[in-house]
């Protein structure tokens, strides 16, 4: 059958992390012909100026916009709307596509992700309301919480897909905890040397450490007792085949969205024991069933769960099989990466009234009549002076 494309462009800025697994398992498992998917990194050159194209499956296309956060913003809008057909489906999972279509207002139909139970996404959501067809969450939580800010009938929840993964069932004599993720307050780094020392009280495991250390937590100190391991940042294919070889996912972050980290954790047969926030945990993390949410980073919890699981195997085992089987059933890459696409060819074959063009970023400096050198020489110099 000879399907009409339907070309779907993905905006990711560059970061890696759990963002661009999302898109990068959308694209690997995609289930309808008649998508075609690219990519668009949008990176800031005065921050990195060698941006390394990430190796993605399933991509028709993959380019990378430079930008300055000198230039007229107008002229940057004009640059990026010419790498893509005035066709194609925006799916946006960052600010500047967003700020883009809204500056220009451009007719595509845009698609919002909403990856985190963060202000930053909600913010965006409203801002560019006028501009988006429709909203995509990743947590039952974010669409509840975006529904009571925004008047639409076009917010969904959808389960991303994640790849499945095959656990390692060889015991260990000493167990291992993994924290994955920027190592900052934020995510609760700085708890994890005392957890680790209460734990040692009592028994001996390993911490493996991936990500990098936030400035505010490179003088956060471990007991010389304790066995660490700091991995740095790892790409996700090898960091999948390290994770399977351990016992625990520890998550005292602050707020959190659909961890991805924590999805592959699970279905590598990792126990989490996670800070009691809202979002995708509360879907996936049961007590006593598949790990244990911890009240308030409760630390003397932290380490009495674990300690708990490490004397008592069955129960142990039990968890670890329950995750495997919870996080396999509601994360299936086939079948969700199936449900966002019918979603996506459904919003690209709906009517939508004109869209206007409203400008959100900018300041004075940022006119459709000013050229773009004019900007950026007014702003390098600003920017050079103090």
């Amino acid at each position: 059958m000879i399907y009409k494309k339907i070309k779907v462009y993905h905006f990711h800025n560059g970061s890696g992390g759990g963002v661009l697994s999302v898109i990068k398992n959308l694209l690997h498992y995609k289930q309808h012909d008649e998508i075609e998917n690219h990519i668009i990194y949008t990176i800031n050159k005065d921050v990195n100026n060698d941006f390394a194209i990430p190796l993605v499956s399933g991509a028709a296309s993959q380019q990378v916009f430079y930008y300055s956060a000198h230039w007229n913003f107008y002229h940057t809008c004009k640059m990026l709307s010419k790498l893509f057909p005035k066709d194609a489906v925006i799916v946006a999972h960052d600010w500047l596509e967003l700020g883009m279509v809204s500056n220009l207002g451009l007719k595509n139909k845009v698609i919002h992700f909403l990856h985190g139970d963060y202000q930053y996404y909600f913010d965006l959501a409203v801002k560019h309301q006028l501009c988006i067809d429709s909203y995509i969450c990743v947590s039952n939580s974010i669409k509840t919480k975006l529904e009571k800010l925004i008047n639409s009938e076009s917010i969904y929840y959808f389960r991303f897909p994640v790849k499945n993964i095959t656990p390692n069932n060889i015991s260990k004599k000493i167990p291992s905890v993994v924290f994955i993720g920027r190592g900052e307050k934020a995510k609760g780094y700085h708890l994890l040397p005392e957890i680790a020392k209460l734990i040692d009280q009592k028994l001996k495991i390993n911490w493996e450490i991936f990500g990098d250390i936030s400035m505010e937590c490179k003088d956060v100190e471990w007991h010389s007792s304790i066995e660490v391991n700091f991995h740095g940042n790892v790409n996700n294919e090898q960091l999948i085949k390290l994770v399977s070889n351990y016992d625990y996912f520890i998550l005292p972050s602050q707020a959190e969205g659909m961890p991805v980290s924590l999805i592959e954790a699970m279905k590598a047969g990792l126990i989490p024991i996670v800070n009691n926030i809202e979002g995708g945990i509360q879907e996936l993390v049961v007590n006593d069933h598949t790990g244990y949410k911890i009240e308030l980073n409760n630390t003397n919890k932290f380490a009495e769960k674990i300690i708990e699981l490490e004397s008592n195997p069955l129960l142990k085992l039990n968890m670890r099989s329950n995750c495997i089987s919870l996080s396999n059933d509601l994360f299936n890459p086939v079948t969700n990466t199936n449900e966002i696409e019918k979603k996506i060819i459904a919003i690209q074959n709906t009517n939508r009234t004109s869209k206007e063009s409203k400008k959100i970023y900018g300041s004075r400096l940022d006119q459709k009549w000013i050229p773009n050198f004019i900007t950026y020489t007014i702003r390098k110099y600003i920017s050079n002076k103090n």
